[in-house]
């Protein structure tokens, strides 16, 4: 395996790394694999989960390119007014590229973890170049079943009948409010787009024979393993999508556990992608 820094797109502003496998161990015609950036995190990921990623799939025989989007980590800033989403995907694109110049490729794989699974959704759905995209905890939706584990126990419990019509009482205060208007907590909302648009979204890419993997973490809108199958039924995504729902993971992936079990489940995925297997379909984790 080797690894080296570089530059690239038109104005050479974006910067990478660029992990390469042995020549031996090189798999010949693998599509390339290219990692994006979660939110303000650089390319070594949450946790350095994209560092292991890269280095695992290398042993595999796989090229990947992490790198960082325009403003984040080493990367310059761009001067046009391109929107933000616009630019995720057009700087991936130039990921795309920029591997398919230097290295041949045709093909490519797109992952990432929350915004960054975010950007790979879009970016395939723009270039027919991907073949397959990898998300950690990306749009979920709540679906009855949903509703169903969360709030039915609760109706059959008097304490929390109790709880709920005691916070509702005059004068009840729920808030130091003493400290509400000095002290503010930090807060960030990851917006989803309608339901619909990412069931369009999804089928688009099956219908063109994408495959996907999917990690949901206990930081995701998910209580249970068919959650994100039951989102959208009319597309039959628990057999067509690798789905893994581990509650005890955090989003940013901080259990040494959850780190070995996600890097061995997507290098798995993706020699199945290239050969045309599949690793253990939605329902029989063995975590």
């Amino acid at each position: 395996m080797k690894e080296r820094a570089l530059t690239f797109g038109p104005d050479g502003i974006l910067v990478g790394v660029l992990t390469e496998p042995d020549p031996s161990l090189a798999v010949p015609g693998a599509p390339g694999h290219v990692i994006l950036n979660s939110g303000i995190l650089h390319r070594v990921g949450a946790s350095r989960i994209y560092v292991q990623i890269a280095r695992a799939l290398a042993e595999r025989g796989f090229t990947t390119l992490r790198f960082d989007f325009s403003g984040v980590g080493d990367s310059g800033t761009r001067r046009d007014t391109l929107p933000i989403e616009e630019r995720f995907v057009q700087e991936t694109r130039e990921a795309m590229d920029y591997l398919a110049g230097v290295k041949g490729m045709d093909r490519f794989v797109l992952g990432g973890l929350c915004s960054g699974a975010d950007g790979a959704f879009w970016t395939a759905l723009k270039d027919g170049r991907t073949v397959g995209i990898w998300q950690i905890d990306p749009f979920t939706y709540r679906t009855l079943g949903y509703y169903l584990r969360r709030f039915g126990p609760k109706l059959l419990d008097p304490k929390a009948w109790l709880h709920s019509i005691r916070v509702r009482l005059p004068g009840n205060k729920t808030i130091d409010e003493t400290e509400s208007d000095v002290f503010a907590a930090p807060e960030y909302r990851r917006t989803f787009p309608p339901r619909t648009v990412v069931r369009d979204g999804l089928g688009e890419l099956l219908a063109r024979d994408a495959s996907m993997y999917v990690f949901l973490t206990g930081g995701a809108e998910v209580n249970y393993e068919r959650q994100y199958a039951d989102a959208f039924p009319s597309l039959s995504v628990g057999e067509r999508v690798e789905v893994r729902f581990v509650p005890e993971a955090g989003h940013t992936l901080t259990g040494l556990d959850h780190q070995r079990f996600l890097v061995e489940e997507i290098g798995q995925w993706m020699s199945g992608l290239h050969s045309g297997a599949s690793v253990t379909p939605v329902g029989e984790s063995a975590y």
